[in-house]
């Protein structure tokens, strides 16, 4: 029951979300890329919608479309990410709850397990047959990513 009355919240944002990529499939690749900003100001708004919701996020987006004209210098901007970890970002896009569907999250982290693990084997079969190269433990700059991939995806 609370996951349907966390899935009804969520529609406006979903609604959000479908308009914004509608935009993005069919209106932003006759602009081409313009954007100063990277992520482009639609995949911003997308990010900034399905991260804080409908309201804030159309502010954000309205604030950095301001903020995106010939005379900034822009750079990177990245959606900040969300402090709780309530909702779930689909492949298509749509934000729904936490454990509405645990055996989706469950394959996905379990995927992303047997990955790793296969990685690691590669590494170590590697390193194996080039005895002079040691692995280099790397710490993570980015704690907390972008869900935007690219500027046109």
């Amino acid at each position: 029951m609370r996951d349907l009355a966390l899935f009804l919240l969520l529609l406006p944002r979903n609604a959000g979300v479908l308009m914004l990529r509608a935009y993005r499939k069919l209106i932003s690749p006759l602009y081409g890329d313009v954007c100063r900003y990277y992520p482009s100001c639609s995949a911003y708004g997308l990010g900034s919608v399905q991260q804080q919701g409908l309201l804030v996020g159309s502010a954000l987006t309205a604030w950095r479309i301001v903020r995106c004209n010939p005379w900034t210098a822009g750079g990177i901007d990245d959606v900040r990410i969300s402090r709780h970890d309530r909702y779930r970002i689909t492949t298509f896009g749509w934000v729904v709850p936490k454990g509405m569907f645990p055996k989706a999250e469950a394959d996905a982290a379990a995927a992303r397990l047997a990955h790793e693990l296969e990685h690691q084997a590669t590494v170590d079969a590697g390193v194996a047959r080039h005895s002079h190269l040691r692995p280099v433990t790397v710490e993570p700059v980015l704690t907390n990513s972008s869900p935007i991939l690219s500027r046109k995806d």
